[in-house]
């Protein structure tokens, strides 16, 4: 862990993360809770999402205007998101308003009070924003591969079914908040500048927290290879494509060398897929590939969205891109340089350093800064970025597409395999 992160794990299980940057004026704080889809039972699917959106309805201590307003009023981001296995609720202030909107969070997180009218009301807004989700080419591609092309837990949605969106009661919020919202499942995380009594006043504060509970185990789940799934949505102008294999995880030194590779692909206007794909064809108008890192499994993707008329022409020139990869001291440079810079950028943003860290702790994982990583990335060779190329383009690779209508091109196709190997 870098030198200037301080971790403090309190008598109650909690753990508090502060990454202290001098020369400031805002902090973001952020309280990750160990909860998310992959923990609800059949049921009950779409219940963390719930108690995010319950949560900002009012406290013991707050109405549901002076949570918002006591951060708002100031300038300030109040917000939070659920994902597989971690809730977040965060915000970002003037580093003057550190502890009040401490308090804020930790009202919204603890102390929430959950209403059967506001339940009703919130009922209908997550009904509206599942409504819509079903409406965007890209939620449902993303959904469709989580749900199809993967064993295990995280396949499940995280806004949950219409069924359990409707069904879902008061009683089962308050029995779920209660057995995961306790000190030992939550970690605290501090990013900015704070003075030094507001930090232990905060400290002082989260020792008061007494819950009994536990903290949610990490879980693993098993990419299927092979496979082609398509769903046809007929407000879909575009044929939304994503290749999906094995990734690295969080815990694999590999991953340094895949994030190199990351950047080679798709960052930036540079890219190799951006220029081969995109400005040299015209095929595309984006394209990138992605990491999803967890504590002991990753899923690498590439994304993509063409027309009907290109779609073969499309899949052949990726086919050609990867088997004709070469890895050229101007490409590899590319990477290198452009990652430490995004790196060494990211120091200067609370927001983007505090979504690193929770990347880490939310899959029990001690975090890395940017200078943590940059020193690794400075040791990757040609060689080991090769050698990731390889691992990735050798296996077998499953294709979701979502569509107005069925591409036979595609559903008579035998999974994706790419012959990378063969070919060198």
């Amino acid at each position: 862990m870098g030198d200037m992160m301080k971790k403090v794990v309190l008598s109650n299980g909690l753990e508090v993360y502060y990454y202290k940057i001098d020369g400031i004026r805002s902090v973001t704080i952020a309280f990750n809770v160990g909860v998310g889809s992959v923990y609800e039972p059949t049921n009950l699917l779409g219940i963390s999402h719930f108690i995010e959106h319950l949560s900002f309805r009012g406290t013991e201590k707050y109405s549901m205007k002076e949570l918002k307003l006591t951060v708002e009023s100031v300038g300030g981001i109040l917000n939070a998101w659920t994902d597989k296995e971690n809730t977040v609720y965060y915000a970002k202030v003037p580093s003057s308003m550190a502890y009040e909107t401490f308090d804020v969070l930790k009202e919204i997180v603890f102390y929430p009070v959950f209403k059967k009218e506001d339940l009703e009301l919130e009922r209908e807004i997550i009904y509206h924003e599942y409504l819509s989700n079903k409406e965007e080419p890209l939620n449902n591609l993303y959904e469709l591969m989580f749900q199809e092309g993967i064993d295990g837990p995280h396949s499940k949605p995280v806004i949950g079914f219409e069924e359990t969106i409707k069904s879902i009661g008061l009683d089962d919020i308050k029995e779920f908040h209660e057995e995961f919202y306790n000190p030992y499942n939550v970690k605290v995380i501090i990013v900015g500048h704070l003075p030094e009594e507001v930090f232990d006043k905060i400290l002082e504060e989260l020792e008061k927290i007494k819950r009994p509970g536990e903290r949610t185990i990490k879980h693993k789940s098993i990419i299927k290879h092979g496979i082609i799934r398509r769903k046809i949505m007929k407000n879909a102008n575009q044929v939304h494509i994503l290749y999906v294999t094995d990734g690295f995880s969080l815990q694999e030194t590999d991953r340094y060398a895949a994030i190199v590779l990351n950047t080679i692909l798709s960052s930036g206007m540079s890219s190799y897929f951006f220029e081969e794909i995109r400005e040299k064809e015209g095929l595309v108008y984006d394209i990138y590939t992605s990491n999803l890192a967890h504590k002991n499994w990753g899923l690498f993707n590439i994304y993509a969205a063409t027309s009907i008329e290109k779609v073969q022409k499309f899949h052949e020139k990726m086919l050609n891109s990867i088997n004709n990869f070469n890895l050229t001291d101007e490409l590899f440079d590319y990477g290198i340089k452009r990652l430490i810079g995004k790196l060494e950028l990211s120091t200067e943003n609370t927001s983007a350093l505090t979504t690193l860290i929770i990347e880490y702790i939310s899959n029990e994982v001690d975090p890395e800064l940017p200078n943590d990583i940059v020193s690794k990335i400075k040791n990757i060779t040609k060689d080991k970025v090769n050698n990731v190329f390889e691992k990735l383009f050798s296996s077998k690779w499953s294709l979701f597409y979502v569509a107005n209508e069925n591409i036979d091109y595609f559903d008579k196709l035998g999974g994706i395999k790419f012959d990378y190997l063969e070919k060198r």
